[in-house]
Formats: C-alpha cells, structure tokens, sequence
C-alpha cells in the first residue's frame, strides 16, 4: 500500500510529540502526570510503535500493545489535569489509527536488481539476382561429308571419298585414327589436297 511511508511518518511524530510531553509531566506539581506513571505510558508508546512496524500484516501484537497503553492510560490519579488528560486520549486513539494502519502493510521487501543485457540480431535473407541470358542462335551448314561409322574416329580429308584410307607414313601428316592433330592437318598446318 502506498500509505506505509507516511504511516510510519505519522507514528513517529506522534511519538515525538508524546514522548517528550510525559517526560515533562512525570514531576510531582499539580496536575501533571506523577513519575511512577510516566514511564510505563513512555514504554507503551516505543512498544505499540515497534509492533506496528513488525506487524507484516498482522496486527495482534500491536493491539496488545495499544490495550496495554489504554489500561495504563487509565490507571493514572485523578489528579491530572483534564486538559492534560484529553491530550493524551486523543494521542492514543491516533497513535492507535496510525499503529494499526501500519501493522496491516507487509514489510518492505529487500529487491535484488540485475541487469540484463538484451541483443536484437536482425538477418536479412541474402538478395539472389537472376539474370537470364537469351540463347545464341546457332547456324549449322552442311559440307556434304558424313563421318565414316567404325573405329577410328576421324574425318576424312576431302576429296577422299570413298577411297580407301591411306597406310601410316605413306602420306605426309594426314590425320588418321586416333590422335590426329585435327581434321586434314599436316605438319605445315594446311589441309591437304588444296
């Protein structure tokens, strides 16, 4: 409840103001109240204040404390002054508001404070471009010239038909089988027969 702080504000100017006066009063004149009294009203008062603020909610002890107060309240002689008297009647009911107030509140509780750190990581998800290249278009020109089907693999030179296919070392750099050097190369780099 927020009113704990100025309960315990009030409590303890009212204790402030009530203390001091019994003091005062515990003399032997006319109409003050007598030492012997003085005293216990003084430690009810300190005790009604310490239950009221160790009360956590519950307030049994300090309403024996303030029952206490009222019985020694009314123990005093009749011989102090009603002036006097009114005083502290209306000190004790308010002591007794305020204590049983403040007894009702729970105690402040220590708090632990931590810190925490907090990290946002953002991700963007990675931007892929695709770029479509249109297909080239591609001539193809007939020479006329099939490919021989059987081992061997190459091309025949032009001009050489159907003829049969010459011997190895019998013409200079023609390309036949396999590991020729290209279609119609000789040593120079020209084709044969042109």
């Amino acid at each position: 409840m927020p009113n704990a702080p100025l309960y315990r504000f009030a409590l303890a100017a009212l204790l402030g103001v009530a203390v001091p006066l019994l003091v005062a009063c515990g003399g032997s004149g006319g109409g003050l109240i007598p030492v012997g009294n003085a005293g216990p009203l003084q430690s009810d008062f300190e005790a009604i204040a310490q239950a009221a603020e160790n009360g956590d909610g519950t307030c049994t002890a300090t309403e024996a404390a303030v029952l206490k107060t009222e019985r020694d309240f009314q123990a005093l002689p009749s011989t102090v002054d009603a002036g006097l008297r009114s005083r502290l009647r209306e000190g004790i009911a308010k002591l007794r508001s305020d204590a049983l107030g403040l007894c009702q509140q729970p105690l402040p509780q220590a708090t632990v404070t931590s810190t925490t750190q907090k990290t946002t990581t953002t991700t963007t998800p990675p931007t892929t471009t695709t770029t479509t290249t249109p297909p080239t278009p591609t001539t193809s020109t007939s020479t006329g010239i099939t490919a021989p089907s059987g081992p061997g693999g190459g091309t025949p030179a032009p001009g050489a038909g159907g003829e049969a296919a010459p011997t190895p070392g019998s013409e200079a750099g023609g390309a036949t089988g396999a590991g020729g050097a290209g279609v119609g190369a000789n040593s120079g780099g020209q084709e044969v027969g042109k």
